[in-house]
């Protein structure tokens, strides 16, 4: 005889908070049964459930509660842990644009200590090492002084043609000496930074370029906020318009910003550079064919400190040629917007 085929029960209630008890019958697939006679038997089978079943929602509401007293915590610990880890960052950033930037505070866990003091030691030895090297330049260039007036004290006594050939070589080595002297010099007295609006500083770069008769001019434009040396970035802006106006006749200056970095356009309308000196004129005593071959005094050293200048401060200058004259792109990072500041206006001397 076929067997019968038995009506389904209900699913047993269970009472329990939030269903997060044990339930007090078998759960899963599994079949059960039981002889009732010969060749009888009764057989129980448990009926699928929907998802989610009551195993399940316990599941998933253990890892709910898990994660409510979970993640603050975690939240806090990782805030705490990831601080320091910021605050390094933020100074190795600006350690990259100021060799004089403060130290950091050795804050966190003891990993960020040790390393916040490592980072801090060889600060220290930077600094060092570029105060020793500047200064022993400095002494050397300084010292070249007294071996070149003997060697005039002796050209006196030499023929006329003699005398003025090597005295050309000799004016030469000490131009160049006086540039490294004004360079070192130039270095030691940047002073501190501050936060300046740049197209005010190029204005004064400006005003006093045109009292000596310049052909310069500043197009209008948008302030724009920088953290820099105010001392340093004048001589860097002076030189470069000084050898537009020198080599290209006149100088148009340009300020506008591009995302987080300030962008200074110098233009001339010289005959330019050969494109493979674009790079070589930053070489220090290097000049150009035209700079060579021209009656314009020079050393060679101009281009070269004011890119050092520059990338001190985080920026960088690129040459192009637009097809007529030359153009100098000076770049430098704003100041960030957090940072509550106002900006020093600078004004031309009278």
């Amino acid at each position: 005889p076929e067997p019968a085929v038995g009506r389904p029960l209900p699913a047993p209630v269970t009472r329990s908070l939030f269903g997060l008890a044990p339930p007090p019958f078998i759960e899963g697939d599994f079949v059960a049964a039981l002889r009732v006679g010969p060749n009888q038997w009764v057989t129980l089978r448990p009926r699928p459930e929907a998802f989610p079943n009551s195993w399940q929602r316990r599941v998933l509401m253990w890892f709910a509660l898990s994660l409510a007293v979970v993640a603050p915590l975690g939240w806090v610990f990782a805030r705490r842990l990831a601080a320091p880890l910021a605050g390094f960052a933020a100074a190795a950033e600006q350690l990259g644009r100021d060799p004089a930037s403060p130290v950091i505070v050795a804050d966190g866990p003891a990993e960020i200590g040790r390393a916040a003091r490592a980072f801090n030691a060889m600060q220290g030895r930077l600094s060092r090492y570029i105060t020793d090297r500047t200064a022993m330049i400095g002494a050397i260039s300084h010292d070249l002084r007294t071996p070149l007036a003997r060697l005039r004290f002796r050209l006196e006594r030499a023929s006329p043609a003699l005398r003025r050939e090597i005295g050309q070589d000799l004016d030469q080595m000490e131009a160049m000496i006086t540039s490294v002297l004004a360079f070192m010099r130039e270095d030691a007295e940047a002073g501190a930074r501050q936060r300046v609006d740049l197209r005010s500083l190029l204005e004064c770069v400006i005003d006093e370029a045109e009292v000596t008769g310049a052909d310069v001019a500043l197009e209008p434009g948008e302030p724009a906020e920088v953290e820099v040396s105010v001392l340093g970035l004048q001589r860097v802006f002076a030189n470069l318009v000084d050898n537009a106006v020198k080599y290209g006749d006149s100088a148009r200056v340009a300020l506008h910003v591009e995302g987080d970095e300030t962008v200074v356009e110098i233009r001339d309308r010289g005959p330019g550079l050969e494109p493979g000196e674009l790079e070589r004129v930053f070489t220090p005593f290097y000049r150009g064919v035209e700079a060579r071959t021209s009656s314009k005094q020079g050393v060679g050293l101009g281009l070269s400190s004011a890119r050092s200048v520059v990338r001190a401060h985080g920026g960088d200058i690129r040459l192009s040629l637009p097809g007529e004259g030359l153009l100098v792109q000076v770049r430098l990072p704003l100041v960030a917007a957090a940072a509550p500041a106002t900006p020093v206006r600078l004004q031309a001397a009278e």
